[in-house]
């Protein structure tokens, strides 16, 4: 659909690349979800909560902000400033992580 899309073959592919996994995510997290809080009925299931949580969504926030402001900007066209801002934000994301596994930052 994307190469015979013609003008908006590009939309329908970033598309595609952010609703996929976006997609997968919701499904797999909201089915567990349900069957967590539906084998603990009547009680309540408590969410077991953690830092990195907040961590991983932030990085997460900030790539897809990112790419919101730069594919606009450069005409719907994918090129090295996008590339190079998302690994960025990738290493950035992956030295902290590593760095508090090592136990170099505290968590």
């Amino acid at each position: 659909m994307a190469v015979n899309g013609g003008a908006d073959g590009v939309q329908i592919a970033i598309s595609g690349c952010y609703a996929g996994p976006m997609f997968n995510t919701l499904i797999g997290l909201g089915l567990s979800l349900v069957f967590q809080s539906w084998s603990k009925y009547p009680n309540s299931y408590e969410i077991p909560g953690d830092n990195s949580l907040y961590e991983t969504l932030g990085f997460l926030m900030s790539g897809l902000l990112w790419a919101l402001v730069v594919v606009p900007k450069k005409n719907m066209r994918l090129d090295r400033f996008l590339g190079w801002g998302l690994l960025a934000i990738y290493s950035c994301f992956l030295f902290l992580r590593l760095a508090k596994l090592f136990g170099l930052l505290k968590a």
